[in-house]
């Protein structure tokens, strides 16, 4: 599996977010994107999930050798963000068992409550998401990014709202899945970009592209 990034341009009403980023984020890899407020960190996440275009470049992702159609690629994506919403009325069950139906996948209420539990939060399975805390919350956005074991888990500030037992959880899976597969992060947090970005992209500097942290040959 590799995500490659390839001269990636933003510009938005006149105003260029970022310029020329260019990349190759590999199996195994952990990518960490930083920088100030403002800086397309967001963005750039946007694009590699397909969710925005950027104004000019490309973002291909292959597997096996082949690249994948974009079609294919939103398939082996876990995006995690803050402007993701969840159903509040809704109870957590009942939320992973709908995302899960989205994605076409097999709803199997045994699998829903192991992740719950992985999470600690199976004791609110059947409490509506609405009266969680925002630690909760984000909790479940994460249930809802991982469910399918997406090869890709894409998160944009992780670490919002959440304590210290929730941000054990949050780096729990960032580990285990830079065992099987990729992760992106985006943060302005120090502590993040230092414990996960095994490479780094710093945007709000000079266009180019990451800086690598590390043994050589990812870039």
């Amino acid at each position: 599996m590799h995500l490659f990034l390839e001269q990636v341009s933003k510009h938005y009403q006149g105003r260029v977010i970022f310029e020329a980023v260019s990349g190759r984020i590999a199996l195994h890899d952990s990518f960490v994107v930083t920088g100030p407020n403002g800086s397309g960190k967001s963005t750039l996440l946007k694009i590699l999930c397909g969710l925005l275009r950027p104004t000019s470049g490309t973002v291909r992702m292959e597997q096996g050798g082949r690249e994948l159609k974009p079609e294919e690629r939103k398939y082996r994506i876990g995006f995690v963000s803050p402007e993701i919403n969840l159903y509040d009325r809704l109870t957590a069950l009942e939320n992973l068992a709908f995302f899960t139906a989205a994605r076409g996948l097999p709803v199997r209420r045994s699998v829903i409550v192991d992740l719950l539990e992985k999470l600690q939060l199976k004791d609110s399975l059947d409490q509506p998401v609405g009266q969680f805390s925002s630690g909760m919350k984000q909790r479940m956005k994460l249930a809802c990014a991982v469910l399918h074991e997406p090869p890709v888990l894409v998160l944009d500030e992780p670490g919002s709202n959440l304590d210290d037992r929730g941000k054990q959880l949050f780096e729990n899976t960032i580990r285990a899945q830079r065992q099987k597969g990729i992760v992106v992060i985006a943060t302005n947090e120090p502590g993040e970009v230092e414990k996960f970005g095994q490479k780094v992209l710093h945007l709000g500097r000079a266009p180019g592209g990451p800086d690598q942290k590390g043994p050589p040959g990812g870039i």
